[in-house]
């Protein structure tokens, strides 16, 4: 296969089961076993010949040069990384968060493009951080949300918690950009903007289980939950109990 000059950086996670890599073109030929979960990392502009025996199955994923670089400049890198181009490398964090938003595109459940922008801002970082270029500079303090931001997001959940929420919603509410927002909300608040929206969730989902006769089905859509199912597990992970038995002993 003949693999253009690209302008994304491009991730593979090698599917399947192992197979055998062969890459000519821009830098030295690499010749390997890519294992199954192992990663492939292709830099933007860059162009390869590929040749692969065994199983020809692939998950891609595209990364914007400016995802990375933001990404440098909220962490006070370099803001030029350039990511090195690498065949069937094995990093277990990177393979399970790539496993997981993959799982998370092609199986939905609630929260979903929150959950998934978490998962590829944490991916953006370890990318960041162990495979490119980008050197430390001086450390800078912690970044904060003020006050009257913090306040404006939750008015902004409490009112939206029955629709889908995303990331970059909750960023443009705070008036920041994306990568700013996650980390900042993180130190103001103590949990992550995913965590947040799914306690908020569940809160009301309380007050309704408790103040209202509605079924558990209806709850679980008024809250934002995709069904009773992951009601229930995000209502156990907070209250340590199902809403069934909740409802049963305050009703």
């Amino acid at each position: 296969m003949y693999q253009p000059p690209l302008d994304h950086h491009y991730v593979v996670q090698h599917l399947g089961g192992a197979k055998s890599v062969a890459r000519s073109g821009d830098g030295p030929a690499v010749s390997t076993i890519a294992k199954a979960g192992s990663l492939s990392f292709v830099s933007v502009g860059t162009q390869f010949r590929w040749k692969t025996k065994g199983p020809i199955e692939f998950a891609h994923l595209y990364l914007a040069p400016s995802q990375l670089q933001g990404m440098a400049a909220r962490l006070g890198r370099d803001v030029t990384p350039v990511l090195f181009d690498e065949v069937g490398c094995h990093d277990p964090l990177l393979e399970a968060l790539f496993a997981s938003m993959l799982t998370e595109a092609t199986h939905p459940g609630p929260a979903s493009s929150l959950f998934f922008d978490s998962m590829l801002e944490t991916f953006v970082i370890k990318l960041l951080l162990d495979h490119t270029t980008a050197s430390l500079r001086a450390p800078r303090g912690p970044e904060l949300l003020p006050a009257f931001q913090l306040n404006r997001i939750r008015d902004f959940v409490e009112a939206h918690l029955h629709e889908p929420i995303a990331l970059q919603d909750l960023a443009e509410v705070a008036g920041a950009s994306v990568f700013h927002f996650s980390r900042a909300f993180r130190n103001a608040a103590g949990e992550s903007p995913y965590q947040f929206v799914l306690r908020r969730r569940a809160l009301r989902a309380r007050t309704l289980l408790e103040k209202s006769d509605h079924p558990i089905e209806t709850v679980a859509l008024e809250c934002g939950f995709s069904s009773p199912v992951h009601l229930s597990r995000a209502f156990a992970r907070f209250f340590g109990t199902t809403p069934l038995r909740f409802r049963r002993r305050n009703g």
